[in-house]
């Protein structure tokens, strides 16, 4: 069993909002807390960042599953493994990036021109 980790410190003065693929879950985390990720897998990889200042996308690899933990405590869990056919550049090309937050979810306000 392959097993990665990785911990994602949200700002210390604003929330942090995290897109989970290929799963197609977001989850906004408090400001100054760290949230670890735990996944696991029967084949070796690791999980792809993709970070702007509005949201953090995680993408796990073929045959992966993940556990989102925050102060101890399992706070999200996709136990169906990734299907080995979904990479992060089949899901970009078929549904685009990630979204980022709106305003009013508490995301960075646009800038206006």
């Amino acid at each position: 069993m392959y097993k990665y980790e990785c911990v994602l410190q949200t700002p210390h003065d604003r929330v942090l909002h995290v897109w989970f693929e290929p799963w197609a879950e977001g989850l906004a985390f408090p400001a100054g807390t760290a949230v670890t990720l735990h996944a696991t897998s029967d084949t070796e990889g690791k999980l792809e960042l993709d970070e702007t200042k509005e949201r953090t996308a995680v993408y796990a690899w073929a045959g992966s599953t993940l556990r989102v933990v925050v102060a101890g405590q399992v706070v999200l869990s996709f136990d169906q493994p990734v299907p080995a056919f979904l990479t992060k550049e089949k899901l970009t090309l078929l549904f685009g990036v990630p979204p980022s937050p709106t305003e009013a979810e508490g995301g960075i306000p646009k800038e206006s021109s």
